[in-house]
């Protein structure tokens, strides 16, 4: 019984997930808008070497006024860094919360699903934030953090925050939503979990009762 019910949630939200995919990525653009807005200005904010941002589509542009040295046309040239990012590798989240709320259909899920896409902005800005500054301090090599001076911990900072945001608030913080908005079938399956353990309780017990005492040894002439 429990098997059935997740069963049937993942499969209805695996092809939620197959019809949505496609249409978000189609207005990809619209919803990238309001976290490339958040990061850049955090970026203003944090950082005077940042000296604006902008979006092409559906990528996140970071203009810095950090200057590094290139041979171009077998002269040296100097460059200002330029970091662009994808904002689909963060944003996908959205489609994955709206996918779980249609195959457990919670009460009031669309308004669910428009609160959780808001929430789930501070979260993609977060991402950006730091692949943009992974961009500019680390993958550019060292020139570019001995430029502006950063410190050694700053860029671990960088680092962590880089991965944190990849790998755990990313996929993560919509499923933590999900379980938020939805604590009616996270009860449904402790639920069904429980009353399916007393049957097998019962049954062992049953087993271990049926098993006849070991002769005692004692017989009768």
């Amino acid at each position: 019984m429990r098997a059935s019910l997740i069963g049937r949630f993942l499969l209805t939200a695996i092809v939620c997930l197959a019809i949505l995919l496609p249409l978000w990525y189609k207005a990809v653009a619209w919803f990238a808008m309001p976290p490339i807005w958040l990061a850049g200005r955090i970026m203003k904010a944090a950082f005077p070497w940042v000296k604006g941002f902008g979006q092409e589509n559906s990528v996140a542009v970071l203009h810095t006024n950090v200057q590094m040295r290139i041979l171009r046309g077998g002269y040296d040239t100097l460059v200002e860094l330029t970091s662009r990012i994808d904002y689909s590798m963060y944003g996908y989240g959205v489609v994955l919360l709206w996918a779980m709320l249609l195959a457990s259909r919670p009460r009031y899920w669309p308004l669910k699903a428009l609160l959780g896409t808001v929430l789930l902005i501070p979260v993609q800005a977060w991402g950006l934030c730091f692949q943009w500054m992974k961009n500019i301090l680390l993958d550019s090599g060292p020139n570019a953090a001995a430029y502006l001076d950063f410190p050694a911990w700053g860029l671990n900072a960088v680092v962590y925050g880089y991965q944190f945001g990849v790998l755990m608030l990313t996929p993560v913080a919509p499923i933590l939503l999900w379980l938020w908005f939805d604590k009616r079938f996270v009860a449904a399956l402790w639920l069904e979990a429980a009353l399916e353990g007393k049957p097998e309780q019962k049954r062992k017990t049953a087993t271990t009762m049926a098993v006849p005492p070991p002769p005692d040894g004692s017989g009768g002439a």
